[in-house]
């Protein structure tokens, strides 16, 4: 069958390519460029007045790549060819004689979708809820099927540049200040592609015309400025080579001709398939999008039905999972101490959300409906017909044991999920009378941004209220990984480990900014020391101490961490290691206590440091079943704490540098620096007694 349906309507000749390739989404692959090219050469042939390019898919137009087609043969050179076939046919269809428009009905447009239109269409028109971008950056790739050449196009330098390296995908309604793009209605959008294709019947595709003028196209030395801004911002660690593929293929294309800029991007591109960092990319991907309902296998039939549920607490957090379950269409109920409290949150809830709707990432009628979505109270009364109530209090035992007594009082049945980022399931319930219906809820900051949800199992939380939490966290759009109870479970007591890891590093004569940088060169999306500040170090310092009373022997809170908060140093709007505009705060340094009994780290030394202090920390979590699998680990550890997603985790960290290399590194520091946490876990020596040095995840 055709992935690539041509109908002709011989009245108004005019042709449409309907696309309706194999699997879920429709996707580019060989059968499709081939289709595609026979439909381009039938609608040349009849001569007709236009083509019109649709999907049969109701969600998908067109997504990218066919990845698992790819990785059959996963070689540069067969790379190239695909990519430069594909430009090819999409060069043909664009150079034909008559107009090329687009329909998408609230579909996804991505990668090689996004540039199949952006080379061949003269227009597009879209309804509300339809997506376009160009996201391969986020599996270790970029768009090179014409890609940054087209998008610049429409959107010029700076704006294309954003979309390219952040991977963005961004609703049809950003892209219509462009003029490529409509937004109209569902029900006469055919109408009005036909009516245009009517009107423009000599139009030439800007990709070709001599006269198109690229918007805003800048001059010379503000190109030059533009590009070294993306390569400081993007390029840092070496270790992520496709930004820099990226960047280059971008500058070069600025001084070539269209087509030979196009081409010049698979040269960039090609070998990036055969880079084992890409390939972690890749596999993070399938991992999240294909594995993870698997890792959290529950028995859903356990479930409950979870159409509404109540919230405690009115806080960041809590407005933050308030909106999220909102936004899934469930029906909040959020609590606080008093009514003003909670009536101020859902105002700030909505004030969050305008900027959004300003720029057209959402519409109003989405932010209405989360608004209309949550309702207020200042009393537990409402929770007797919840089947479901997260406590999103600040972390305090003595408080959530409270709240706890409290809920069951008024409805015993309920399951109750505490998203706390420290305290064990088995403390919190430990005077409750029904502790099985009580389990962890971690979401992370903030909560609408972060994908994972870090669900706690209690040595006696029941299959069902946990089969509750899972299915419940789906339903709000999250990946949900089951962890075991247990000090920090496994993200913040891994998280915080690469906290410490920063100050210890200061206090042996590193300086504290060059750290901060150091770590950004591992991969890290943030150093330690600027973690401290924009997460807060009230809350740092005082889950460190509770980390260090409950794991004695294995971490133990850095002397000029406690000075510093002890003098108010301690972010979120008070002095830190950085002021408001993040230009280094050098009054920050006379907290630094140096360890003169330690030798000073060399830079490659610190970048390591880094990345095993958390990579130690998740096995030392294996060794005691809080973490569960390999699996778990990596897509834990990259989606909710930032380790670097170029490797894609910690068991493929290892994996790619052998367990016995790991261990005599990690043995290697424990002797230099004396730091208990990089005390090897047990695991590493379990590995090697069984032969095993490599393929862990």
């Amino acid at each position: 069958m055709s992935e690539v349906i041509y109908r002709l309507d011989p009245k108004k000749n005019i042709a449409a390519f309907l696309i309706d390739t194999a699997g879920p989404v429709n996707t580019i692959g060989d059968q499709f460029i081939k289709d595609f090219a026979v439909a381009t050469e039938r609608a040349n042939r009849d001569n007709v007045r236009g083509v019109i390019l649709a999907s049969l898919k109701k969600k998908s137009f067109l997504d990218g790549a066919n990845l698992m087609e790819i990785l059959k043969d996963a070689s540069s050179l067969n790379l190239k060819y695909t990519v430069l076939k594909l430009q090819e046919v999409l060069a043909s269809l664009a150079r034909s004689p008559f107009p090329v428009v687009a329909v998408l009905t609230g579909q996804t447009a991505l990668g090689g979708g996004f540039e199949t239109l952006l080379w061949t269409c003269d227009h597009i028109f879209a309804s509300p809820g339809t997506k376009m971008g160009l996201p391969e950056v986020n599996i270790g790739l970029f768009p090179a099927a014409g890609g940054p050449e087209t998008l610049r196009r429409v959107i010029g330098l700076e704006k294309a540049i954003e979309v390219v390296m952040r991977g963005q995908v961004l609703p049809a309604e950003a892209y219509a200040d462009s003029g490529l793009v409509t937004i109209t209605t569902g029900k006469d959008i055919q109408n009005k592609a036909e009516q245009w294709i009517e009107s423009h019947l000599d139009i030439v595709n800007r990709n070709y015309d001599p006269k198109w003028k690229e918007p805003l196209k800048p001059t010379g030395k503000v190109q030059e400025s533009l590009i070294k801004k993306a390569r400081d911002r993007f390029t840092v660690c070496l270790e992520k080579p496709y930004f820099k593929a990226a960047i280059d293929a971008i500058e070069e294309g600025l001084d070539l001709p269209f087509e030979e800029a196009a081409k010049n991007e698979v040269k960039h591109f090609a070998w990036l398939i055969e880079h084992p960092n890409v390939k972690n990319k890749i596999d993070l991907f399938f991992l999240t999008t294909s594995i993870a309902s698997k890792l959290s296998g529950v028995n859903v039939q356990k479930a409950i039905p979870v159409p509404n549920l109540a919230i405690i607490g009115a806080g960041l957090m809590g407005q933050g999972i308030a909106q999220v379950c909102a936004d899934k269409g469930i029906k909040v109920l959020l609590i606080d101490i008093d009514i003003k409290t909670a009536e101020a949150a859902k105002v700030n809830i909505g004030k969050g959300l305008d900027p959004l709707v300003k720029k057209g990432s959402w519409t109003l009628e989405r932010k209405n409906m989360v608004m209309d979505n949550i309702c207020l109270s200042d009393n537990y009364s409402g929770l007797k017909t919840v089947p479901l109530v997260i406590e999103a209090v600040f972390e305090d035992l003595d408080l959530k044991r409270k709240i706890l007594k409290q809920v069951q009082e008024i409805n015993p049945d309920i399951v109750f999920a505490s998203n706390t980022s420290t305290i064990p399931m088995q403390e919190i319930a430990g005077e409750s009378l029904r502790p099985e219906m009580v389990v962890g809820m971690h979401y992370f900051s903030p909560v609408p941004l972060m994908p994972l949800l870090e669900i706690i199992q209690g040595p006696q939380t029941s299959e069902s209220s946990l089969a509750t939490a899972v299915v419940s966290g789906r339903q709000q759009g999250k990946t949900c990984v089951i962890v075991g109870d247990g000090p920090g479970f496994y993200t913040s007591r891994t998280f915080g480990v690469y906290v410490m890891t920063g100050f210890y590093l200061a206090e042996m004569g590193v300086d504290p900014w060059e750290i901060d940088k150091l770590a950004l060169e591992a991969g890290f999306p943030q150093g330690p020391l600027n973690v401290y500040g924009t997460a807060g170090g009230n809350v740092i310092y005082h889950a460190g101490l509770y980390m260090q009373s409950n794991k004695p022997g294995l971490i133990t809170v850095p002397k000029t961490l406690i000075k510093m908060y002890e003098a108010g140093y301690v972010g979120a709007g008070k002095p830190c290691f950085y002021g408001p505009d993040m230009k280094p705060d050098q009054s920050a340094i006379k907290f630094v206590i140096r360890n003169e009994s330690l030798p000073t780290p060399t830079r490659e030394e610190v970048k390591e440091m880094l990345l095993l202090a958390m990579v130690n920390q998740a096995f030392h979590c294996l060794d005691e079943g809080v973490v569960k699998n390999y699996y778990s680990m990596d897509m834990a550890s990259v989606l909710g704490i930032g380790f670097p997603d170029c490797w894609h985790g910690p068991g493929r960290y290892v994996s790619q540098k052998g367990v016995k290399f790991t261990l005599g590194r990690l043995q290697e520091f424990h002797d230099k620096y004396g730091l208990e946490f990089f005390r090897p876990a047990r695991e590493f020596n379990r590995l090697i007694a069984c032969g095993v040095d490599s393929g862990l995840v």
